[in-house]
């Protein structure tokens, strides 16, 4: 018997790239906080966060196949957070322009 998998993000770049290698799956994000704490390293934060959005689909979903990760763009030692709205994205984008940044994901796959 297949298992169900289901992709725990709304990440519309995620859907692309399971849809290209041929996946069939249903998309259930997760709603977990995403804040970051105090003194954590980026690739500790997105592994951390990946996990936690598995764990927690797969309270509802518990015969599933869980797909779940968490992307952060690390600029000067920091965090930068998702945009809240188009005037933010344009205002961390001209931050980042001209400027090397750090991308990090974590990933977790949950059967």
């Amino acid at each position: 018997m297949k298992k169900k998998i289901i992709l725990a993000s709304a990440s519309p770049r995620r859907r692309e790239l399971l849809r290209q290698i041929g996946l069939i799956f249903a998309v259930v994000p997760s709603e977990i906080e995403e804040d970051v704490k105090d003194g954590e390293e980026p690739r500790e934060h997105v592994l951390r966060l990946a996990r936690l959005k598995a764990q927690e689909i797969a309270r509802d979903q518990d015969s599933a196949v869980i797909i779940a990760a968490d992307t952060i763009v690390v600029l000067g030692g920091e965090i930068l957070g998702k945009p809240k709205d188009e005037e933010e994205a344009f205002e961390i984008l001209s931050q980042m322009s001209g400027r090397v940044h750090r991308v990090f994901t974590g990933s977790t796959l949950r059967r």
